[in-house]
């Protein structure tokens, strides 16, 4: 029997499959939103699970436990806990930014205002 090949997928960039990790999101002016878990990521974006409740805004702030990075992105989707969202500026190492706001999302009390 012949094989069919598989579809192309419509991404610029192939998701690669990752081990749920731990992250935070904020807003633009980098008030602390919720805790997430991330996924599904790719040099353009990844797709985080986050709490129903929480109403993202267009642009975020994502802080990324593992690696500990920082990356600024767009809201691309949103389907009951999931969400997409494509980077505006990739990930970079959290010590790399000078904004005291952006690199307090890699303290442990992070949520708690100064």
């Amino acid at each position: 029997m012949r094989q069919l090949s598989k579809p192309a997928e419509p991404r610029r960039h192939k998701r690669q499959r990752t081990r749920l990790r731990a992250g935070r999101v904020a807003d633009s002016s980098n008030t602390f939103l919720c805790d997430c878990l991330i996924s599904d990521m790719s040099p353009a974006g990844a797709r985080l699970k986050l709490p129903a409740e929480v109403d993202l805004p267009e642009e975020i702030v994502l802080f990324d436990e593992l690696e500990n990075t920082v990356a600024l992105a767009s809201l691309r989707w949103r389907s009951g806990c999931n969400a997409g969202i494509q980077y505006d500026v990739p990930p970079a190492k959290a010590a790399l930014f000078s904004l005291t706001r952006q690199r307090a999302l890699t303290r442990r009390y992070y949520a708690l205002k100064d």
